[in-house]
């Protein structure tokens, strides 16, 4: 796979994760992660997105 394909394909999959964190905060979802200890925790997709993007969650 050449840099360009792999570059291609990290878009895309960084497009898809934000398109579905967007999608999760506008419904109130929740979102699985780790903690430091391997611990499965629940997080507000609101509250990710707002961290991540340093954007205001979207609402509908």
């Amino acid at each position: 796979m050449s840099d360009e394909e792999r570059s291609l394909w990290i878009k895309g999959l960084e497009l898809a994760e934000y398109n579905t964190l967007r999608d999760k905060s506008k419904r109130n979802e929740m979102c699985v992660q780790l903690d430091s200890e391997g611990n499965i925790i629940l997080v507000p997709a609101r509250e990710l997105f707002v961290k991540l993007y340093n954007k205001p969650a979207p609402t509908y």
